[in-house]
Order: structure tokens, then C-alpha cells, then sequence
């Protein structure tokens, strides 16, 4: 939301690496928690950031909406079915079948309900479905009109946490329309503050069990955590630590597939030998859902083996689009 076009990938990217490893830390920490109990300190943490992650990772998927929505019809549904449907489809199906669930039923349900853990890519395909058709209609309309029906849902129900999304998702094409003004205000040292306050305040309430998350009533705490997001991550230095972490935002769909699988193998080793509960579990089970994921988006990175890159995209859906508009230019030639 600069008027530099790589700078502000590179802040989103970097920003979407910190929310997307948050997600494995998460994971990490809820799968400990289950198989050994509680886990102080961590579970806390967990809690405090859960009314966020989710929220800023659509927020920051809305930003780049305007871009995308910019494009022809064919291409911006080529790539959403490309790089977001195919790797949604495949890895639900994956996860199903090492899961052991691989029936019809749940098939079918990845189509209308996700049944894993990668509801998140599913929201967002019905976002992109949506988002095209209504490019005309001013995105905040769309935002308070996604707001409002989470409000009138029942709370801690699937649709309304998909109605409280679709609000952040559209606020975020909203405000990618106006990243001067929204510069002005969010960088005031009393916006911050007030900012800052309410993100801790709602943060504090989910960990003493309050019901915040996707509620709208809550909503200020996670617009709270949104302006700290926007102030704070323009403004990390350049260096190897940012750098790597532009790398996980950059390929963040290979880090949100492939990090669980891992993490479950890991743990289930380690409950066999007895030593679930052991000081070093959590950081084991830390490196190995972030290690698995950074090789397979290197190797992804690389474009050089396709088992590796059908993993995560659909290269075949864009060469058909590149050669039927090479033929459409050549048509138009002769």
C-alpha cells in the first residue's frame, strides 16, 4: 500500500510470512496439546494471536484484489484456479486419504465445505468468485455488507465466520485504493497507541476465554492489530532476516499445504517412544513443519521439477492461455 509497487509486495510478503508461521506454531502447539494436555505459556500464545492470524492473512490477500481484478476475465480465473483451486483440491484430497477419511462424503464435501484444515483456501476461492463479477461495486460496500451478515449469524458457525472474513478481505481492496490517506492516519502516534490497546485488549480477552473470534462486535481489536501490521512491517530493514521471511510470504501456499503432515509424523514418532512430552518436542516439531515446507518451496522456487511444482500449481491451465492468446494475436495479424 505504497506508491512503490515492489515495496509493497515486499512488506506484504514479509508480513504474510510472520501470519503464515504463526499458523504453524499454532499447529504445532494445539497438536502437543492434545496429545500430552495443556502447555502453558504456549497455549496462551496461541490464544492472544488467534483473533489475527486468519484476518490479517485475508486482509492482506484483499489488498492485492484491485490488481488482480484489473486483469481480463480468463486470466484472473485461469490463475485463481491455477495457483488457488488446484492446490486447495489436491492437498484436501491428500490429507484425506493420510487421514484415512477418503470417502465419498468427504470428497464431496471439499467442493461445499471444507473438511480440513485448508478452509482458509477455500473462503478465498468463493471470494475470488465473487470479487470479479461485483469489481464495479465499491469494496467497502461489500466489507459492511459482509460485516453486517456475520452479525446476524450464529455465533462460532462456519458461515459466519466466512461472512466476518469476506469483510477484511474486501477491506483490504478498499484500502489498497487509498494507501496515502490511510498513511496519514495510521502513521499518527495517537492512532498507534489506540491501536495497539485495542489489539492487546481483544488479544488478552480471547486468553481469558471471552468469545472474540470472527465476532463483530470484537472487530475493533483486530482493526487495532491491522493499523500496527501496516505501520510496522514497511518499515523492517532490509536484510537476511526479512529477506527470508519476503521467501515464506512469497510462497506461502506451500508453507500452509504441506506443514501439518510433517508435525503429525513427527509427533506420532515421538508418542511411540514415549518421549511426547519431552522439552524438545515442540522445537523438533517447529523445525520440521517449517523445514519440510522451505525445501518443497525451493524446490517449487525453482521451476525445474514439475512433480514438485504440480504440488502447488497448474502450469498446464496457463499455457493453454498463453498459447490461445498468441493465436489470438496472430489471427488478428493476418
Amino acid at each position: 500500500m505504497t506508491t512503490s509497487t515492489d515495496t509493497r509486495i515486499r512488506w506484504l510478503d514479509s508480513c504474510r510470512g510472520v501470519a503464515i508461521l504463526l499458523v504453524v506454531v499454532l499447529h504445532a502447539g494445539e497438536a502437543l496439546r492434545i496429545t500430552v494436555g495443556p502447555m502453558p505459556g504456549v497455549d496462551q500464545f496461541n490464544l492472544f494471536l488467534e483473533p489475527f492470524r486468519m484476518p490479517v492473512l485475508m486482509f492482506l490477500s484483499g489488498i492485492m484484489l484491485p490488481q488482480s481484478v484489473a486483469k481480463t476475465g480468463r486470466k484472473y480465473f485461469v490463475g485463481k484456479v491455477s495457483r488457488v483451486a488446484w492446490p486447495y483440491v489436491l492437498w484436501s484430497l491428500i490429507i484425506l486419504a493420510a487421514s484415512g477419511e477418503l470417502s465419498p462424503a468427504a470428497v464431496t464435501q471439499v467442493f461445499h465445505n471444507s473438511p480440513t484444515y485448508l478452509w482458509y483456501l477455500w473462503f478465498i476461492l468463493v471470494f475470488y468468485a465473487l470479487a470479479y463479477p461485483l469489481r464495479r461495486v465499491p469494496p467497502l460496500l461489500i466489507a459492511g455488507t459482509g460485516a453486517g451478515v456475520s452479525f446476524l449469524l450464529t455465533d462460532g458457525s462456519r458461515p459466519e465466520a466466512m461472512a466476518f472474513l469476506s469483510a477484511l478481505f474486501f477491506l483490504g481492496a478498499w484500502c489498497a485504493r487509498y494507501p496515502r490517506e490511510i498513511a496519514g492516519i495510521t502513521g499518527k502516534p495517537w492512532v498507534l497507541t489506540a491501536a495497539g490497546a485495542c489489539a492487546v485488549t481483544v488479544g488478552a480477552m480471547n486468553v481469558a476465554g471471552w468469545e472474540v473470534l470472527y465476532q463483530v462486535e470484537f472487530a475493533w481489536g483486530v482493526a487495532g492489530a491491522l493499523v500496527i501490521v501496516y505501520w510496522f512491517f514497511p518499515r523492517l530493514p532490509a536484510g537476511p532476516a526479512t529477506t527470508a521471511l519476503e521467501f515464506v510470504g512469497r510462497y506461502s501456499i506451500v508453507f500452509y499445504v504441506a506443514h501439518l503432515g510433517p508435525i503429525m509424523i513427527t509427533l506420532a514418532l515421538a508418542d511411540a517412544i514415549g518421549s511426547a512430552g519431552a522439552w524438545y518436542v515442540l522445537p523438533l516439531l517447529l523445525l520440521v513443519g517449517i523445514g519440510v515446507p522451505l525445501g518443497l518451496a525451493w524446490i517449487y522456487s525453482t521451476r525445474e521439477h514439475v512433480s514438485v511444482t504440480l504440488l502447488f500449481e497448474l502450469p498446464a491451465l496457463k499455457r493453454r492461455n498463453r498459447i490461445a492468446k498468441a493465436m489470438a494475436k496472430a489471427s488478428d495479424g493476418s
